[in-house]
C-alpha cells in the first residue's frame, strides 16, 4: 500500500462524516468514534511500522515488535487515554500514538518509545471510570525527546 494512496482514502473519511453532518441539516454529527480512528491508527502500525498485529479486540497489547509488546493509539484530537497496565506490567512494552489530521488525511507520530515512561508520567492522575488516564499530545512530545533510540520503532 501507498502512502499517498492511504492517506488520502482516510481524509475521504473524516470529509464524508463533515458532508453528513451538514446534509442532516445539524441534527446529528456524525465523527469518526475512537474505534474507527483506533484502527486506523492499528493499519499505520502494521504497514508503515511493520508491526505484527493481533487480533482484533484484545485488551492488553496491539501487536508485537521483534518480540516487545507494543500499544497502539490514534486521535484527531489534542489527547489520547492510556489504559491501566495488564495484570502482569508492561514490562518492556512500546507506545505508538499517532495524530491524524482530519483535513489532509496523514497521520504524525507524535510518541514512539517505552510505554512505563508515559505511564510514569501519569502518576499523578487518577483513573476514570473506564480504567484510564487522558495524556495530552503536547506532553507525550516532551516525553518523546527521552526515548532511547533502543525503543523507537522505525517507519518503513
Amino acid at each position: 500500500m501507498e502512502k499517498a494512496e492511504f492517506t488520502s482514502a482516510v481524509k475521504n473519511v473524516f470529509h464524508s462524516c463533515r458532508d453528513l453532518s451538514k446534509l442532516s441539516g445539524g441534527m446529528r454529527k456524525f465523527t469518526p468514534d475512537g474505534r474507527m480512528v483506533g484502527d486506523i491508527g492499528e493499519v499505520i502500525a502494521g504497514v508503515f511500522y511493520q508491526i505484527e498485529l493481533h487480533d482484533v479486540g484484545r485488551h492488553d497489547w496491539d501487536g508485537t515488535y521483534n518480540g516487545r509488546n507494543v500499544q497502539i493509539k490514534a486521535t484527531s484530537g489534542d489527547g489520547t487515554y492510556l489504559k491501566e497496565p495488564p495484570e502482569d506490567g508492561f514490562a518492556d512494552g512500546l507506545l505508538m500514538v499517532f495524530q491524524i489530521d482530519r483535513e489532509s488525511g496523514e497521520y504524525k507520530s507524535i510518541y514512539n518509545g517505552d510505554i512505563q515512561r508515559v505511564w510514569e508520567a501519569l502518576n499523578n492522575l487518577k483513573i476514570d471510570r473506564t480504567g484510564a488516564k487522558m495524556i495530552p499530545l503536547d506532553r507525550l512530545k516532551e516525553l518523546q525527546k527521552s526515548v532511547l533510540p533502543k525503543d523507537i520503532i522505525p517507519e518503513v
